[in-house]
């Protein structure tokens, strides 16, 4: 079974850095994670670079190899189902972390930007990132700083060891 938690907010909100904060902090801890970032734009911001180029010309698979590191791009109809692309990622981790996907099946973290008040209207919150004292609606509330307190949380509601 696929353990992926979903952290959505507006642009701005801290949605990037904690994700990195968490994956290191999970990583620490022995667990092997995974990071999926779902954007709405239909280039992948590499316009006029090799990659693109070639899926110009009608390929639907190319890849990108370079030492340590291996990148690969699938040209599609439309967009891959969710439950799809973590099947995929889910033989090489023990934990994925998704930045986006508010209207999709998976339990969220919800972040709001200082100033902002929480938008809670998304389905399946499980708990609020705010850097302000926000009522939540009966969800745990935590400062983005509190990494710990946060990754326990969520270790805990996904099982993971």
């Amino acid at each position: 079974m696929v353990k992926a938690i979903a952290f959505v907010g507006p642009s701005g909100s801290g949605k990037t850095e904690l994700i990195c904060r968490l994956s290191a902090w999970f990583q620490d801890r022995g667990l092997r994670v995974a990071v999926l970032k779902h954007t709405h734009k239909e280039t992948l911001g590499d316009e006029g670079k090799d990659t693109w180029r070639y899926r110009q010309t009608g390929v639907r698979l190319v890849a990108l190899a370079a030492p340590g590191a291996l990148q690969i791009t699938r040209t599609l109809a439309e967009e891959a189902p969710l439950q799809e692309i973590l099947a995929l990622m889910a033989p090489e981790a023990d934990l994925i972390l998704v930045e986006g996907y508010k209207s999709g099946p998976l339990p969220k973290v919800v972040l709001t930007a200082p100033g902002q008040d929480a938008t809670l209207d998304y389905p399946q919150i499980i708990a609020l990132v705010s850097p302000e004292a926000n009522s939540a609606g009966g969800v745990p509330v935590f400062r983005p700083g509190q990494i710990a307190a946060l990754g326990e949380f969520l270790r805990k509601f996904l099982g993971v060891a």
